[in-house]
């Protein structure tokens, strides 16, 4: 199915490295309503799509940053309603200290502040807001992603958003692609960051449409298709996997070229992860 481009999308699509939106996502499962069609050039229809996504994953409407977001995702990757649910259930940053704990696994609030820190202001946690963070987050409730979004009003980092941006997106493509960002991808990275609410979760699954994360994927070996679904259960079931039910991810990950997002999505379909919800 052919889409019409508009020259922004031309130039992006000829950089050379993955820049978001280079090419059409696959459309989400079609349901009621919105689910399944497109919303090219329907602003307000969007805006409805993803305040009834929040509302269904996360009982509340998004903020002028998420719905930024995921105008984005919905205009240029052809994003449903469905998908956008998708997106807020498998995200462990909007999951509160004890959504996390009582899933088990590897959660530690310290190592999400300290990982906050180092992508927003580009440096440790001072004692101070290690503490007052921490007890944010185990007292108040706090998500990983409100620690985030107090930090980016913080005045420190106002001085530095680019910085910070530019810090995320290079340790994206590092783990993901093995190489530094190019200049354009960095440019239109750090562009959808700033401008329309990016973060570190959207960058990485950009990356991983990308055809050059894919044609890397093919030709892996069966230690790096075995980190692709540890990734995978960390980021959306929150521990580590057990040999028996991440065996057959392996496969897939070596034999079809699945990629982590293909796992991910594929954990989010099984019980155990209907029952955190």
């Amino acid at each position: 199915m052919g889409r019409t481009m508009t020259w922004v999308a031309i130039v992006l699509c000829l950089a050379a490295g993955p820049v978001p939106a280079t090419a059409a996502r696959a459309a989400g499962p079609a349901g009621a309503g919105f689910e399944g069609q497109g919303y090219q050039g329907g602003g307000a229809r969007a805006d409805r799509a993803i305040e009834a996504a929040f509302r269904t994953a996360l009982r509340r409407a998004p903020d002028d940053r998420e719905l930024r977001r995921y105008r984005i995702r919905i205009h240029e990757d052809h994003w449903t309603e469905r998908d956008i649910v998708d997106d807020l259930l498998a995200r462990p940053d909007y999951r509160s200290h004890g959504e996390r704990r009582a899933s088990g696994g590897g959660y530690d609030p310290d190592r999400v502040i300290e990982r906050g820190y180092d992508d927003v202001l580009g440096r440790p946690p001072d004692a101070e807001g290690q503490r007052t963070y921490r007890r944010r987050m185990v007292d108040d409730g706090w998500t990983e992603r409100q620690v985030r979004e107090a930090l980016r009003e913080s005045p420190e980092h106002a001085a530095m958003s680019s910085a910070s941006a530019d810090r995320v997106i290079r340790r994206a493509y590092q783990d993901l692609l093995g190489r530094q960002p190019d200049a354009n991808g960095l440019a239109s990275y750090r562009n959808q960051m700033i401008e329309h609410g990016f973060d570190e979760h959207d960058v990485r699954q950009a990356i991983m449409n990308s055809p050059e994360y894919r044609q890397k994927s093919a030709g892996i070996s069966e230690a790096q298709a075995r980190d692709v679904v540890r990734r995978a259960y960390l980021s959306v079931l929150e521990r580590e996997p057990d040999a028996a039910g991440s065996q057959g991810y392996v496969q897939r990950v070596l034999r079809d070229h699945w990629t982590e997002r293909e796992v991910a999505r594929e954990l989010r379909n099984s019980d155990e992860f209907r029952k955190k919800q």
